[in-house]
């Protein structure tokens, strides 16, 4: 699975998220998930050689798990990677969101992620 998140979404809910994600995946299919996650699969001193490859990285995963924080709909780079996936002819249906929500501000985050202009209407 190629895991598609925002860097400027809380860590710990971001965390806790991904392992939820985890341990359901264990429970049903009585293994470790194999995923794609940047930070380990993209070389930081050469990050901009490696992201030109994203198609490739994207084209290797059967589904994308999107950490749905406050913040991921406004990070083009997110949306560039559920753009390539989709545009790849993978399906909808091999996209799975989980929330990302902090603790104690579950409705404001909630709130933010319905409404990422910020706008009352």
């Amino acid at each position: 699975a190629f895991v598609s998140h925002s860097w400027h979404d809380d860590a710990a809910a971001k965390w806790g998220a991904m392992q939820q994600w985890r341990d359901e995946f264990v429970a049903e299919h009585q293994r470790e998930p194999k995923v794609w996650l940047d930070k380990c699969c993209i070389d930081q001193n050469n990050i901009e050689c490696d992201l030109r490859c994203l198609p490739v990285f994207l084209s290797g995963c059967k589904r994308l798990v999107v950490f749905l924080g406050p913040t991921y709909l406004s990070r083009l780079w997110c949306i560039m990677e559920l753009f390539t996936f989709v545009h790849m002819c993978r399906g909808v249906d091999q996209i799975e969101f989980r929330l990302v929500l902090r603790e104690g501000y579950e409705d404001v985050d909630y709130d933010a992620i319905k409404n990422p202009s910020g706008d009352s209407t």
